[in-house]
């Protein structure tokens, strides 16, 4: 499937727009207006269609330009394929955050699969002026390390829980978005603003798509902690009880 056409954000004729949209981004946040013009004529803007895929896993970045993708609106899914086909998710990256870092600097074959998990626009750079961006800045290399971290800790938290109870992984995934992405107030309670249907979240726990349907509905009917809606739509309203149900001893930062 073709790349969709890419667009250079263009610093003389939109101005404004261009540096809004380079304070979207988590990581140069810290940076001044001046900064943010030095860095703005490295970046170009592409809109992904949902289910468009970005790069493949085992893909070697160089082929396709060895770039690192920053997320403006809308969410990917990173995703791994089994030798027989089946898929898991690494993780959902959604507005503000970055992909593709490892695979640009070093040039290994991709370890994973981007694919547009809704419709979604995200500005690039070539990792060529990635480099110079973090040389000309070197305040952005902490925030990096801080951000990789991030990833890090929720992949372990993720993908490293067979000792732990179903229930307990499902309830610290929905916490994890609605610290990460936020809700917006509903009656009822308040509603993540990223749907998670039974298929992502059966993906990101290890277990089956039938027992993340069974888990939802214990949450929702036994322990009345959230209300799951059609497509993902997720209303929590125990925030306190989803935290016990994740395991009282950890601290997630709500």
């Amino acid at each position: 499937m073709p790349q969709p056409a890419m667009r250079k954000l263009n610093l003389e004729q939109q101005h404004d727009q261009v540096l809004e949209k380079l304070r979207m981004i988590h990581l140069f946040k810290s940076l001044s207006e001046a900064d943010l013009e030095d860095i703005a004529p490295h970046f170009f803007e592409c809109h992904y269609d949902k289910e468009t895929t970005i790069f493949h896993e085992m893909d070697l970045p160089s082929e396709s330009g060895r770039r690192v993708y920053f997320i403006l609106e809308g969410c990917v899914k990173l995703v791994k394929y089994s030798t027989d086909g089946e898929s898991t998710i690494v993780r959902l990256a959604a507005g503000g955050e970055f992909f593709g870092v490892t695979g640009a600097l070093t040039n290994k074959p991709l370890p994973f699969s981007a694919v547009a998990f809704t419709d979604t626009n995200v500005i690039t750079i070539s990792e060529q002026h990635f480099r110079e961006v973090f040389a000309n800045h070197p305040e952005l290399g902490m925030e990096m390390i801080v951000a990789l971290g991030e990833v890090l800790w929720f992949n372990y938290e993720t993908h490293n829980q067979v000792v732990k109870k179903t229930d307990a992984r499902v309830a610290k995934i929905l916490l994890y978005h609605l610290n990460r992405d936020g809700s917006n107030p509903v009656p009822e309670g308040d509603q993540l603003k990223l749907n998670l249907p039974h298929s992502y979240i059966a993906s990101m726990t290890g277990i089956a798509y039938e027992e993340s349907v069974r888990i939802i509905s214990r949450l929702r009917k036994q322990h009345q902690c959230i209300i799951y809606l059609r497509g993902g739509k997720i209303i929590i309203t125990n925030v306190d009880r989803l935290k016990e149900l994740a395991e009282p001893d950890e601290i997630w930062g709500l």
